[in-house]
This record gives C-alpha cells, structure tokens and sequence, in this order.
C-alpha cells in the first residue's frame, strides 16, 4: 500500500482533463460528477467517467464524486462507478450514519453483482455542513466500507454562514472534531479541504502545514500546480525521520535493558514518545 498524500479534482465533464489528472503526480484522483458538472450534463459526465475507467489502464487510484442523497443522481452514480472498476467514491454532504449506511448498502449490492470483492472498494464520507461535523464519529463508525473522512471547508463555512480567512481560525473546531472523531471511531487520519486560491502557493502550504499539525495526512487539491507544496508539506522530512530513527533505536536499545524513560538530545523519550517515532517511520515508508 502507498500513502495518499494528495487527491487530485478533475471534472468528468472532460476526457483530456481526466487523462491529464492521471498523468499528473497525484497520488490519487477525484473524478468529480458533483459541483463541477451542470445539471443537464450529469448523465453525460457519469457515462464519460464509466467509458474513461472501463477503456484505460489506471496507474494510480481513482474515486469519483457522486451527487449526494437528495438528488436523483446518486445511485446510478454509485453503480457507475463500482461497474466501472474505481477505486471508491467521495460522499458529499454526508450528514448521518443512516444515509451513509443506504449508500454502502448499494455499494456493497453492486459489488457483489458484478463480482467485485467487498474489501476492494472505498466510501469516503466528505464532510462538508455542521450537521456532518457534529455526527462526524457516527458516519466514521457507520459501515465498514469507510476507511477516512474527507473535511469540505467552503461548503462548511457557506452552511455556518462565516468568512474563511487566511489564518483559518474558523476552521479549528471543525478540523479538531473531525480528527478526534476519526481516531475514536479507529479509522484513518482524515483528508483536508481544497484550498481555492491557485495564485497563493505560500497560503496552500501555511494551510496544510495547519492541517498536518491537526493530524490530517493528506489534502485535496483543485489543481496539478498545487501537488508539489502539498506533498511537501505531508512528506516527513529528513530531519525528523533521523530524530524518529534515533529515537527508536535508543529506547528500543533502553528498553532490552528494562528502562522505559530515557533521554535523546534534549528530549525525554518514554512508551508515547517512542510510539509517535515508529509511526512516523512506519509512514513514511509508504510515502
């Protein structure tokens, strides 16, 4: 398995943006039938993404966006894209675990229709209104499918009707619940928000280094312009793998020998400590 740093949009509405999604360094990609795709286009777009998944050889994971639940787009949508061989799907809007159960339900029929093994697929809930935010832990726990949540901070802030600003102060309660939601609920961390702006590479970075100190892993992204700072950002760096690599040497060292307390550096190293460093190490193996 390799680490999902970056999510990478590109409307279904093109097949020359999709092949140039794929080709791009994103670990992974978002074919979107959702906000980017008109209303009279959206059979067209779904049909493009089957056709496009069903014709090409894929050399990295793809999701698609379905419209949500109260629209009459969604099921065919989630038939669409388990037929045609994705990765998983983003969920937006995700609100309770009952609808969040309706949709795996579907998705778990189609699987099994069409021969497709249970574990093979992903449900990615996007969070995105306060009613998500506050339910965030019984959507993480509602199906097995469900693998991490996905933060929408525009369509947040538009539901809490408050103004996203560059600091992102507005967004710390939203990000912090959906983080401790993710751990109590023993899923993965979760993925953070686009950042809208593609002139401001300095903005997206103090962004996701935000996000990164709040425990998400990785982020969404609206442009391939945006994947370099974005994969900066969630790729340890040098200096901190040698300090984890330490670390874990002298405790696991310390600890032959019956100690579980130690000094490394100028840092005091016990069990918490040691675990943070083996997972770093354990992540960016996969990175």
């Amino acid at each position: 398995m390799k680490t999902k740093r970056s999510y990478l949009f590109v409307p279904a509405s093109s097949v020359k943006l999709m092949e140039k999604a794929l080709a791009s360094a994103a670990d992974c990609v978002i074919f979107d039938l959702e906000d980017a795709v008109a209303l009279n286009e959206k059979q067209a777009a779904r049909e493009r993404a089957k056709t496009f998944l069903q014709n090409n050889e894929l050399v990295k994971d793809v999701y698609i966006r379905i419209n949500d639940i109260t629209t009459p787009f969604w099921k065919e949508d989630v038939e669409a894209a388990v037929e045609a061989g994705a990765f998983g799907i983003i969920v937006p809007k995700s609100e309770s675990s009952g609808n969040m159960k309706v949709i795996c339900q579907t998705v778990t029929n189609t699987l099994e229709r069409t021969g497709r093994e249970i574990g093979s697929f992903e449900v990615l809930p996007l969070i995105e209104t306060a009613r998500g935010v506050h339910f965030a832990y019984d959507i993480a726990t509602s199906h097995s499918l469900i693998p991490r949540l996905v933060f929408g901070s525009i369509d947040y802030a538009l539901d809490l009707d408050c103004q996203l600003t560059p600091e992102g102060e507005e967004l710390i309660y939203a990000r912090s619940q959906i983080v401790n939601a993710s751990r109590a609920a023993g899923i993965d961390n979760p993925v953070d928000a686009v950042y809208p702006d593609l002139a401001n590479e300095d903005g997206l970075r103090n962004e996701a280094v935000r996000a990164r100190k709040a425990g998400f892993k990785s982020k969404l992204s609206i442009h391939p312009k945006q994947l370099e700072p974005i994969h900066e950002v969630f790729t340890p760096s040098q200096q901190e793998l040698d300090e984890a690599f330490e670390i874990v040497q002298a405790f696991e060292k310390a600890e032959k020998h019956g100690v579980a307390s130690i000094a490394v550096g100028n840092k005091l190293v016990d069990y918490p400590v040691y675990k943070k460093a083996k997972n770093l190490l354990a992540y960016a193996s996969l990175a």
